[in-house]
């Protein structure tokens, strides 16, 4: 009788052993598979502008404006950046106001004289462009505008 459950018991320990070695191996190898979309709940997905963290200047401005769709709805990349809110508060790189839930203040480039003076000049030229005065389209911010599309980390 005592070898038989000897046998057993080891034949149990092994399989314990294997288990709990696979099991290590998992947790190892998960906390090295890299980044995975992290969520907040079931369905909101983490997302955010290609320029978060990036520096929120005049050219990042412009390439923006540049893709800016007014008839697609408004995205954390598809959004004028010159729009301003109703207290003429700019928008960070996602589009986002002062005041709004994740507004995040952006990364932004020289504040020298000689910087403003450029960036004056450059803003009459796109003040000038008629997609500045479109109002009321997909693209243009509204209250609520970003329910839907993922939380910014």
């Amino acid at each position: 009788g005592g070898e038989g459950y000897r046998l057993s018991c080891s034949h149990s320990s092994a399989g314990m052993f294997r288990f709990l070695l696979l099991a290590a191996l998992a947790a190892y190898a998960s906390a090295y598979t890299g980044p995975m979309p992290t969520r907040a709940s079931s369905s909101r997905v983490v997302m955010m502008s290609r320029f978060k963290g990036k520096l929120w200047d005049m050219a990042a401005k412009k390439e923006i404006f540049a893709e800016w769709d007014p008839e697609a709805k408004r995205d954390y990349d598809n959004f004028n950046p010159f729009e301003r809110d109703s207290n003429g508060n700019c928008c960070d790189t996602n589009g986002k106001f002062p005041g709004e839930g994740n507004y995040q203040d952006p990364m932004r480039p020289n504040a020298d004289w000689e910087s403003m003076q450029r960036d004056r000049a450059e803003m009459e030229i796109i003040n000038a462009d008629p997609r500045m005065a479109i109002k009321g389209k997909p693209g243009n911010w509204k209250y609520g505008w970003d329910k839907g599309l993922g939380i910014i980390p």
